[in-house]
């Protein structure tokens, strides 16, 4: 029920019926003000009920999306986010100013709302960044292969300079080893002929003297023939005693 102080009266104390068929017309509320409009129901919206008692209370509807794709939300068309952005299109003109409360702050944040929107990049654009991104790191991965065969054949190619080099170095001993046993032969073989020409040196020496000991074999014992003469002559007897002494092949027997 209602008193006659909420609603307006004539002069008689009765109700108009103009003023109360605009009424009846008119939502209202338990306290006789302007209800608002109901919001049409959306999917995926999460209505939590209140009591009417707390309907002052009450959370405001916000809209909550989520999305699990590379590409932008807004650029998805599978995502609500899309078919919201597509309610005003561009070129649909935008609301009359005359009605709100701050249009100055509605025009701020249209602006600064189309300016985020020309920074954010389009689904097109990001495409072709990953593109670019997928083929740089193939490329990537291709010279990472090939460092990395690099690397393999580097590596093949120092275990056999090595092997090579530990080849040479074998080679170089052996033959250092065969050259200084060649070397010996040589030395062992110049001493033999040295020796050898030594004796025949020594022989040869001695062959030279020869004659000389024989020259004086014969002075000598011409002498000695010289000097037994005048003994015999004096000593009859002494040929006895000289018979011992012969001459043999131009040589003199010694006692």
């Amino acid at each position: 029920m209602t008193t006659n102080d909420d609603k307006p009266s004539d002069p008689d104390g009765k109700i108009s019926r103009d003023t109360a068929h605009a009424k009846s017309n008119r939502p209202t509320g338990s306290d006789d003000r302007d209800r608002p409009p109901k919001k049409a129901k959306t999917i995926g919206v999460d209505h939590r009920s209140s009591l009417p008692s707390d309907s002052a209370n009450a959370k405001l509807f916000l809209w909550q999306f989520s999305h699990a794709k590379d590409s932008h939300i807004t650029e998805d068309p599978d995502s609500v986010a899309h078919l919201v952005r597509h309610f005003n299109p561009n070129g649909f003109p935008l609301p009359s100013l005359r009605n709100m409360k701050k249009p100055n702050t509605y025009v701020k944040m249209a602006v600064a709302h189309a300016k985020r929107l020309q920074d954010i990049p389009r689904f097109d654009e990001l495409h072709e960044v990953k593109k670019v991104f997928w083929e740089l790191k193939l490329r990537m991965k291709v010279v990472q292969d090939r460092e990395r065969a690099n690397i393999t054949q580097l590596a093949a190619a120092g275990k056999l300079r090595n092997q090579h080099a530990d080849g040479l170095r074998q080679e170089s001993y052996e033959a250092k080893k065969a050259l200084d046993a060649s070397y010996l032969d040589v030395l062992v073989s110049l001493k033999e002929k040295w020796e050898r020409k030594k004796v025949a040196a020594n022989c040869e020496a001695l062959l030279c003297e020869l004659p000389c000991l024989r020259a004086k074999e014969s002075e000598l014992g011409a002498e000695l023939d010289v000097a037994v003469v005048p003994s015999e002559e004096n000593d009859p007897g002494g040929d006895s005693g000289r018979s011992d002494a012969q001459y043999e092949d131009g040589t003199l027997a010694r006692d």
